[in-house]
């Protein structure tokens, strides 16, 4: 018979919702051949609890004619087994279309199910985890601070007090002293920004993108000044996003254009959106130094550097942090450069509001 020969479970049962037809499948669920199954019920095989609920749903589709389609319910059989399974029901009709029972297909969807449990209870897992190490991050960023704060200030008495009684060998010391506590307090403090990013962050609203331009190059107007840096933009859209960090993200960007500039020009910083579908793609374009393409996503990791910090100061957080960001919002970023000719960087933004036109500034 055509029905034995489908692996999914066919079932026909009477006003009663007794089995009247089985196929293979659905019999040898319940360890039993088609014929053993005949005047049967669900009680029969499953839990008392199960039965109830398989019994009143079939009660009424008899009573509506109504069907009930892909139900996911947990079965619990009487043997203690359990699986989980997709059941579709419908009224069973003769052929003056009076309703004579109910017939049904049960689809085993247990391995779905328990991949689909495994799933949610790692991300579970890797929430908890995250939550745990930004906590940690914090709380060793915070705490390490005060005493970082008494080296530097315990070495800086020292050298005022011993100052021109102290050779050149030991005022170098003391230099390096003092600048290893100022540096290692950069990085504390990057640490922190990068571990508050999730959990100190402020609700999504409205926010212009040229208010967020505009305050990062206020708070770049000294490092913009000095280098010559040459800002233009196109008018950017409104978008919903946490103003602080996309005001944070701007300014990584752009003041990332400014410190790896070329030496022999000043820097040129060329800010766009452009909407592609549901995303608004930002682009934040500069003529500096370039990166090498096998160094694309390692920039992006936290404490990655490709330059001495004697040449170009800093942590190696910032790009961490404007990933981390982009993220946070449902967006992704990305780099095209060319060594020695200039960068770009690449974000994404759901979009809400149409492109407009251009204006400079510098």
């Amino acid at each position: 018979m055509l029905m034995d020969t489908i692996p999914d479970r066919i079932y026909f049962k009477d006003l009663q919702s007794r089995f009247v037809r089985n196929n293979l499948a659905h019999a040898r669920s319940f360890g039993a051949t088609p014929e053993q199954c005949v005047g049967k019920t669900d009680f029969d095989f499953f839990s008392h609890e199960h039965a109830e609920r398989a019994f009143a749903d079939e009660q009424e589709i008899i009573r509506t004619g109504q069907p009930i389609i892909a139900k996911v319910e947990r079965l619990s059989r009487r043997d203690g087994g359990r699986a989980w399974a997709s059941s579709t029901k419908l009224p069973w009709r003769d052929a003056s279309g009076q309703i004579i029972g109910t017939f049904g297909l049960s689809r085993d969807i247990t391995a779905q199910k328990e991949a689909e449990e495994k799933l949610v209870e790692e991300r579970n897992l890797l929430a908890r985890s995250n939550a745990e190490l930004e906590q940690f991050a914090y709380v060793a960023s915070h705490d390490l601070q005060e005493p970082l704060r008494a080296v530097a200030s315990c070495v800086q008495l020292l050298r005022k007090r011993y100052e021109g009684k102290l050779d050149a060998r030991a005022e170098e010391f003391m230099t390096h002293a003092v600048d290893g506590t100022k540096r290692m307090q950069a990085l504390i403090t990057d640490l922190l920004a990068y571990s508050r990013v999730g959990t100190h962050a402020h609700a999504f609203e409205e926010v212009d993108c040229d208010e967020a331009v505009n305050d990062a190059i206020f708070n770049l107007s000294v490092a913009i000044q000095e280098s010559g840096a040459a800002v233009k933009r196109e008018t950017l859209p409104k978008v919903q996003a946490d103003s602080t960090q996309l005001g944070q993200l701007f300014q990584n960007l752009i003041g990332n254009a400014v410190k790896f500039r070329a030496e022999q020009r000043p820097p040129e910083i060329a800010i766009s959106a452009q909407r592609d579908g549901v995303d608004w793609v930002f682009k934040v374009a500069d003529n500096g130094i370039g990166i090498e393409p096998q160094y694309y996503e390692r920039i992006f990791r936290v404490f990655q550097r490709l330059h001495t910090r004697a040449r170009y100061p800093g942590t190696g957080i910032g790009l961490a942090i404007c990933k981390k960001i982009v993220e946070r919002h449902g967006g992704r970023i990305w780099i095209e450069s060319r060594p020695e000719q200039g960068t770009t960087f690449f974000f994404t933004l759901p979009a809400t509001r149409q492109p407009p036109a251009t204006h400079d500034e510098k």
